[in-house]
């Protein structure tokens, strides 16, 4: 279909190059994956039909690479132009973890169609967005050097990230308990760029130092330390380091990351930044006496004492000749760090739509207390025995601890805090409508300049009509704006969950209230709220925009214990 022999071992080096590569990486240690776009822009059978496309082309594409080499994480990307559907990968998945040669060892991401990302997968994979993580979910980050994945021969010394703002990426996405992917890419010549070299050198010498607070660990039950200050700063660039050693006045910065071995219950402090009165404060811990304290770069064991609620550590004289690859520095708290896991919070409306049932859940040798005023918990506040009902909406606090320990036991430290707010409804009345017409009234708006949910105002670009809620009626490729109106015919009365999954920013509102809150510059993000809805027309209005780059929109909504699906044409009116 091509025209085009697109074969490295027809045309070019006349290799196998993917077989070379994956038997000089099997010689070492390292795992050997494979990025795989199922996206491709200019493909004609993909420009004339997509399904044919993924059928014919991508399916056996995929099929042989697994089976000829064999790898072991298999990451695909280019998917969020079609559904999953499409591109056929439930019954790709479905032969890969069945019948496939990899069966057994293969990990694989979430980038399996529109929709799909931070919501299905192996390991989610945010990109270039570095304060999102994921709480009960595999994750890690992926990001280049530069603003660009791989080689760019138009960025320049100062598009790079420093070895600092590298280092302390990677250690702030250790502590909260993801990986971290970086590109690197060679240039046209197979070569991996001086530059690119360099700062993975300087990462590796940081590392010999200080390996330990990075492998075979995982998150702590506080991920890092802030100082006083705002902590909303946004920017481009050398990110990390604006979130660390150099804050923009009146910000907050990172000033201690934590990390945690399980295997040898140390427990790992990372500052990005030495002090000059040489005290770092280690917060709201409490050391058993005797614990001892060492410094990774000189291998020291440092003075240390408990004040109050803190622990203050002296830290030596500052030696350029002893401490090496400053990029971030690292102590060893010993046998210190075991904590108990942190407690689930449930609802269930099963039983009661408008009031739920609270369950808490954590490991059958702790205990929770909890509180609902706002305040953090401890052993003076409620012991949770036995489910409830919530007679209000109330924000639950709780933490978990070891039967019969102290807040202060050496033995396990409690856990985080769990903080889930329990909403109750009341019911939102039908209202009536006369003359309602099929598909839901929309503007659209092409904003110059930053665009965001503010450029939804009263100039659209143009208006009409939709049969569904969706970006499908923008009239150019990216940076646009859409404004839904109009009402939602539910069929019975009951509690419905409305989402979002959109890229960038979407709200939702059902009778003038904000059920949904999606905002912001980002990839594809699901949210979702929940409305108790008697059956009828409701008010619905919808916002969407996108900033730039890729965009999609789609709207969901799930009644209580029934099936999630796209909001259909039928229930949408003006």
């Amino acid at each position: 279909t091509w025209g085009f022999p697109w074969n490295a071992k027809d045309i070019g080096p006349k290799r196998d190059l993917i077989g070379d590569l994956f038997k000089a990486v099997r010689k070492t240690s390292v795992h050997a994956g494979m990025y795989y776009s199922l996206y491709e822009w200019f493909n004609p059978l993909w420009k004339s039909d997509p399904k044919k496309y993924a059928t014919e082309h991508v399916w056996p594409q995929m099929k042989e690479l697994i089976n000829n080499y064999q790898p072991e994480v298999f990451w695909t990307d280019g998917d969020w132009d079609a559904p999953p559907e499409t591109w056929k990968n439930q019954e790709f998945l479905a032969w890969l973890y069945n019948e496939s040669p990899v069966k057994d060892k293969v990990i694989v991401n979430d980038r399996w169609g529109a929709g799909v990302r931070f919501n299905h997968g192996g390991i989610y994979t945010p990109e270039y967005q570095p304060n999102l993580d994921f709480e009960d979910h595999d994750w890690e980050e992926s990001r280049g050097m530069g603003y660009s994945y791989g080689y760019n021969r138009e960025e320049d010394a100062w598009d790079y990230n420093s070895t600092q703002s590298l280092v302390i990426a990677l250690i702030d996405k250790v502590s909260r308990g993801g990986n971290f992917l970086l590109d690197i890419g060679p240039d046209e010549h197979g070569k991996i760029p001086p530059i690119m070299q360099e700062r993975l050198l300087e990462m590796g010498d940081w590392l010999k130092i200080n390996g330990e607070a990075i492998y075979n660990t995982r998150k702590w039950k506080t991920p890092f330390q802030w100082s006083d200050g705002k902590r909303d700063w946004k920017g481009e660039g050398d990110v990390m380091l604006k979130l660390t050693v150099d804050p923009d006045p009146g910000y907050a910065a990172k000033e201690v990351f934590y990390t945690y071995n399980p295997t040898t219950n140390n427990l790992y402090a990372i500052f990005p930044k030495y002090l000059d009165n040489r005290k770092l404060v280690l917060k709201d811990i409490a050391l058993p006496a005797g614990t001892k304290i060492s410094f990774l770069s000189t291998k020291e064991y440092l003075q240390w004492k408990q004040s109050g609620a803190n622990v203050e550590i002296s830290l030596p004289e500052y030696n350029p000749n002893k401490i090496k690859a400053p990029y971030a520095y690292a102590l060893k708290i010993e046998n210190f760090g075991k904590y108990a896991s942190k407690p689930e919070i449930k609802t269930d409306y099963s039983k009661n739509v408008m009031k739920p049932t609270v369950i808490m859940n954590t490991d059958p040798a702790n205990v929770i207390y909890y509180t609902i005023d706002g305040s953090n918990p401890g052993q003076s506040s409620i012991l949770y025995k036995t489910p409830f009902i919530a007679e209000k909406t109330i924000t639950i606090k709780a933490i978990a601890m070891m039967s019969g320990s102290s807040v202060n036991s050496p033995e396990q430290i409690p856990s985080a805090i769990s903080t889930k707010e329990i909403k109750t409804y009341e019911w939102k009345n039908a209202i009536k409508v006369s003359n309602a017409k099929p598909g839901i009234a929309y503007r659209y708006f092409e904003p110059t300049g930053k665009i965001d949910l503010n450029s939804i105002n009263s100039n659209p670009t143009s208006t009409g009509i939709a049969d569904i809620i969706s970006n499908n009626k923008k009239q150019r490729t990216d940076k646009f704006a859409f404004e839904f109106t109009g009402y939602i015919k539910v069929e019975k009365d009951g509690i419905y969950t409305f989402f979002t999954d959109s890229d960038d920013g979407s709200m939702l509102y059902i009778d003038d209230e904000e059920i949904v809150n999606n905002d912001g510059d980002h990839g594809n993000v699901e949210k979702n709220g929940k409305a108790a809805l008697k059956k009828g027309y409701h008010k619905i209005k919808v916002l969407y925009f996108d900033s730039g780059g890729g965009n999609s929109l789609k709207v969901s909504m799930q009644p209580e214990g029934g099936k999630k699906e796209v909001i259909p044409a039928a229930l949408l009116f003006h």
